[in-house]
């Protein structure tokens, strides 16, 4: 049975009497909005565009260096947004040199860790060191391995509409997440309750890197996230909780706080990863 605490990375008290500002993050390329993307003030995150490409920011930072990073698209690292409500990102270029291609076999399939019920459930808060993901290293099991075809990770929600995306990272010579391999954004719709989830990733061709894998689940900061413990609207935090196993040093897991990629000590994410050949 699911322990009833919840592990909370940073307590964050709001002041919601503060005007906000509004802003639409549009594609240089066909004016389409950019959903779900990363903005930081000074270096620590703020929030994330809707599924419009809006996101909000309050006036005391308009005089902040602001940072815009999206799946696709070249990180804006210093925006001046106090004259302006549209902002324009250009699409980042695909290296083809990156691409292979392999023929599908599908005969042999092998599931690497396990989704089960979680001791600690990690859920977001923003502050001066913001947690935007939680990722779990799988190894590649052996030569014949190819493909990746599905990850399952369990959540609890104290609504619906909840989400979250997924990023799929390669491993860098010191073990750390680092390119991103989907090309394309993944977003997981979730069920209000506790619940498993499991999302097919064969139609997305990737291959198993022989350095290894990091699956990342990526928190995205907008109101429909947010959860008000004991109905108090003046605290909050981001959902999902993601289930996760206490354990008393490293094993498999990693976080992110503001771009930089950490180590977990104390928990690994309940996370099963399917791959085939």
């Amino acid at each position: 049975m699911r322990a009833k605490f919840i592990f909370l990375f940073i307590v964050f008290y709001c002041n919601i009497s503060q005007s906000q500002n509004l802003y639409t993050l549009k594609s240089s390329e066909d004016n389409s909005p950019i959903k779900y993307a990363y903005i930081y003030a000074n270096n620590n995150i703020l929030t994330s565009s809707d599924s419009l490409g809006i996101f909000k920011i309050k006036d005391k930072y308009l005089n902040s260096t602001i940072k815009i990073e999206a799946l696709g698209y070249k990180t804006l690292d210093s925006v001046p947004i106090k004259n302006t409500s549209n902002i324009l990102m250009e699409v980042k270029p695909v290296t083809l040199s990156e691409v292979v291609l392999t023929q599908k076999k599908n005969s042999k399939k092998y599931k690497l860790g396990k989704a089960k019920n979680g001791n600690v459930g990690i859920v977001c808060t923003i502050q001066n060191n913001t947690i935007s993901q939680v990722s779990k290293l799988f190894k590649k099991p052996t030569q014949n391995i190819v493909f990746l075809d599905k990850v399952k990770f369990k959540t609890l929600c104290s609504d619906k509409n909840r989400i979250l995306s997924v990023f799929i990272y390669s491993v860098d010579n010191n073990g750390k997440p680092d390119r991103i391999l989907n090309n394309e954004d993944i977003i997981c719709n979730l069920k209000k309750g506790h619940n498993a989830f499991e999302l097919d990733l064969s139609h997305l061709n990737i291959t198993f890197p022989e350095k290894g894998v990091f699956i990342a689940l990526n928190y995205i900061f907008l109101d429909q996230n947010k959860c008000f413990p004991n109905k108090n609207n003046n605290w909050y935090y981001y959902e999902p909780s993601i289930d996760a196993i206490s354990v008393d040093n490293y094993t498999d897991s990693w976080y992110n706080i503001n771009g930089l990629w950490k180590k977990s000590q104390t928990y690994s994410i309940s996370m099963q990863l399917t791959v085939t050949n």
